[in-house]
């Protein structure tokens, strides 16, 4: 289940990657702010870290969930991660996708590239059907990622998330395994 492709390989995060995944998200914080809802003080713990990462593993199990790390080939350091979630069966096949890359490591192509990985993961190993993606409209870098990686526009979800404090408007990308193949 890892590949290696353009720098990075990929693979499931574990409770025994917590530390790593803080110090990313810790690394990040204020530069992550204004993509993310407002987090609570206890999110930025090592306990916390490790309680999501064990929820994870727990979905991952149960075909309900998929969480990835991106870790560098050279120094195998953790620099960013996708997720696959609230995965729907019967007959949707859908899962959401989420990700994000340290701020030192943008414009490698390790979104793309992992984007790319979770997609043939989700259609070839997960049995997945659909994955669709919320991107705000001024996150160009986000949607450029998902448009190198075939998604489409689907249209704008007005006040969607609560993101940094208010309610952002979203486009909506999507990708089902026929367009993919």
């Amino acid at each position: 289940m890892q590949l290696e492709h353009e720098g990075i390989e990929m693979r499931p995060l574990r409770a025994e990657h917590a530390e790593a995944l803080l110090q990313l998200r810790l690394d990040n914080r204020d530069y992550m702010q204004i993509y993310e809802p407002i987090r609570p003080d206890h999110y930025w713990t090592l306990d916390t870290q490790r309680e999501m990462l064990e929820q994870g593993e727990q979905s991952f199990q149960a075909c309900t969930g998929y969480v990835f790390g991106m870790f560098t080939l050279d120094t195998g350091q953790l620099v960013g991660r996708i997720e696959l979630s609230g995965v729907a069966r019967g007959p949707f096949q859908n899962a959401s996708v989420g990700y994000f890359v340290d701020q030192q490591h943008h414009g490698r192509g390790y979104a793309t590239s992992a984007l790319r990985w979770v997609m043939d993961y989700a259609f070839q190993e997960a049995g997945l059907h659909r994955i669709q993606a919320g991107v705000m409209p001024w996150n160009q870098p986000s949607q450029r990622v998902l448009e190198k990686a075939r998604f489409r526009k689907e249209g704008l979800a007005e006040r969607y998330l609560y993101i940094n404090g208010k309610w952002e408007d979203h486009i909506l990308y999507a990708i089902t395994a026929e367009e993919w193949a």
